[in-house]
C-alpha cells in the first residue's frame, strides 16, 4: 500500500468514526427533557454568581461556533487532494477545493450561516450576552467539530463516489453538476435556506431591538446614567413572527436547515439518514433545541405571568 492510499484509508475511518460520534448526539439529547436541562448556565439560564469558570459570553459563544465553519473549510481544501483522481479531474470547481460546483455551494451554504452566528450575532448584533459556563462552551466546540466534520466528509466522498459512478457508466468526462443548480427542486430547497436564514435573523433582531428598548427604560426608571443589558428580558408581544410562537427564530433554523437537505438531495448527495449527513444534521438541531423552546415558554410564564405569553407555544403554533 503506498503512502496516499494508506492516508486516504485513516482519513476515511476518522469520518465514519465522527459520523458516528454525530449520531450519538441524538442519544444525549433526551437529557434535555429532564430536570437536567436546567443545567445549561447560558442565556437565560445561565448563573449570576462570579466563577472562574464562567466565560464572557460574547467571546465564548463566538469561538465555539466558529469551529465548525472554520473544521469544515479545513477538511474541504485538505481532504480532497487525498481522493485520487479526483482534484485532478474536476472541471466545476470555483473555489479551489478541487469538489464540483454543487458541492462548494452547500459548503458555502453553511458558512454563510456561521458568519452570522459566530461572528455577527455575538460580536456585533446582540446588547449583550450572558456568561456562558466551561462546560457549555466545551459541548458546543465538540458539536461543532463532529457536525462539521460529518458534513465536510459527506461532500468530499460524495464527490468521489459521483466521480467514481460516472467514470464506470460512461466512457465520456465526468459531467458538470452545473445544471441541478437550476432544477426545480434544487430551486425550492435554495428558497427555503435563504427563507430560513432571513427570518432566523429577523426574529433575533426583534429580540435584541426589545431587549434595548427594555434596558433603557429600566435604567432611566433607576436614574443610572449608563444603560446595562446584563439579565434584561422582555416577552416578545403577540404579533409578527410571535404572534403564534415564541421561538419563531428555532423554527425559521429548522426551515433553513430543511432547504438545505433538500438541496443535498437533489443535487445528488442522498435524501436518507444512511447517506445524508444533512439530514442528520437536520434532526441533531430539532431534537436538541424543541426541548429548549419546551422550557422557555415554561420560563417565559413563570417569569412574566401566563398573560404576557397569551397561550403562544415554543416553536409549532398550536401543538410544541
Amino acid at each position: 500500500m503506498d503512502k496516499s492510499s494508506l492516508v486516504l484509508e485513516i482519513l476515511e475511518k476518522i469520518v465514519i468514526f465522527i459520523i458516528l460520534l454525530t449520531i450519538l448526539v441524538l442519544q444525549f439529547t433526551i437529557l434535555q427533557w429532564t430536570p437536567l436541562s436546567k443545567l445549561q448556565s447560558m442565556g437565560r439560564t445561565s448563573s449570576t454568581s462570579t466563577t472562574i469558570y464562567n466565560l464572557p459570553g460574547r467571546y465564548a459563544w463566538s469561538i465555539a461556533e466558529l469551529v465548525g465553519p472554520l473544521n469544515l473549510i479545513y477538511i474541504l481544501y485538505t481532504l480532497p487532494p487525498h481522493l485520487h483522481p479526483l482534484s485532478t479531474t474536476t472541471t466545476t470547481s470555483l473555489l479551489g477545493t478541487g469538489l464540483p460546483l454543487t458541492h462548494e455551494v452547500l459548503g458555502l451554504l453553511y458558512i454563510i450561516h456561521y458568519i452570522n452566528r459566530a461572528i455577527i450575532t455575538p460580536l456585533f448584533s446582540a446588547p449583550s450576552m450572558s456568561p456562558i459556563h466551561l462546560r457549555v462552551a466545551i459541548a458546543m466546540s465538540i458539536f461543532q467539530y463532529l457536525n462539521s466534520t460529518s458534513l465536510a466528509g459527506w461532500l468530499c466522498y460524495n464527490a468521489q463516489y459521483q466521480h467514481q459512478h460516472q467514470q464506470i457508466t460512461s466512457l465520456s468526462p465526468p459531467s458538470s453538476n452545473n445544471s441541478a443548480i437550476i432544477a426545480p427542486l434544487s430551486i425550492l430547497g435554495l428558497l427555503l435556506f435563504t427563507t430560513g436564514l432571513t427570518t432566523n435573523i429577523l426574529a433575533e433582531q426583534t429580540l435584541f431591538t426589545l431587549r434595548r428598548a427594555a434596558a433603557a427604560r429600566k435604567s432611566r426608571s433607576e436614574g443610572k446614567p449608563t444603560i446595562s443589558y446584563q439579565k434584561v428580558y422582555v416577552v416578545p408581544p403577540a404579533t409578527g413572527l410571535f404572534k403564534y410562537i415564541l421561538f419563531p427564530h428555532y423554527t425559521a433554523e429548522w426551515l433553513e436547515w430543511t432547504g438545505y437537505w433538500i438541496l443535498g438531495g437533489a443535487w445528488g448527495l442522498g435524501w436518507a439518514w444512511s447517506d445524508s449527513a444533512a439530514m442528520m444534521f437536520l434532526v441533531n438541531e430539532v431534537v436538541s433545541m424543541t426541548p429548549r423552546a419546551v422550557e422557555g415558554v415554561k420560563w417565559y410564564r413563570d417569569r412574566f405571568g401566563a398573560r404576557s405569553v397569551a397561550g403562544r407555544r415554543g416553536v409549532l403554533p398550536g401543538l410544541l
